[in-house]
């Protein structure tokens, strides 16, 4: 089984991070090249849902995890996993440069997220990169959105 398959079918929590309630990936879909799909259910007990709406900052976590799992999965191949038990990582967003909000999405709408990710820069301890990122439900984009990501990384 290819990497790629044994990342499409594990348990989120083992790619990122993150536990409930800011988990904002339900499972990847697909992880080719510089990019990354992924799905998430919207309910109503997500931390970013108001009013049965997903929020503009909940869409964006989403876009950043789906990145993280992307990132995890670019570095293991190089033996340097990013996020792993004997790993603090820090991520987050530095810098928004666009933004397109089209719609929010509703309690039991599923997201599905596209994310193009290019490495700016890497080293030990620190990696940049450049994110596009798409989301939509079903034929109808939600949001369009070009971010940078820093991600730190040091062994506990």
């Amino acid at each position: 089984m290819s990497l790629e398959n044994n990342v499409a079918l594990a348990p989120i929590t083992t790619l990122i991070p993150h536990r409930e309630p800011m988990v904002m990936v339900d499972r990847v879909v697909l992880l080719d090249g510089l990019q990354t799909q992924t799905s998430f259910l919207v309910t109503p007990g997500c931390l970013f849902v108001s009013d049965g709406e997903l929020s503009e900052m909940g869409m964006l976590e989403n876009i950043a995890q789906t990145s993280f799992i992307f990132l995890n999965h670019y570095f293991a191949e190089q033996a340097h996993l990013m996020w792993a038990q004997d790993k603090e990582t820090l991520g987050f967003i530095s810098t928004v440069t666009s933004v397109e909000v089209l719609a929010l999405p509703r309690v039991g709408q599923t997201l599905e997220t596209t994310t193009d990710t290019e490495l700016v820069f890497t080293s030990d301890l620190l990696k940049i990169c450049n994110i596009e990122a798409n989301i939509r439900i079903g034929q109808v984009v939600a949001m369009r959105t070009r971010m940078k990501m820093l991600l730190q990384t040091r062994d506990r």
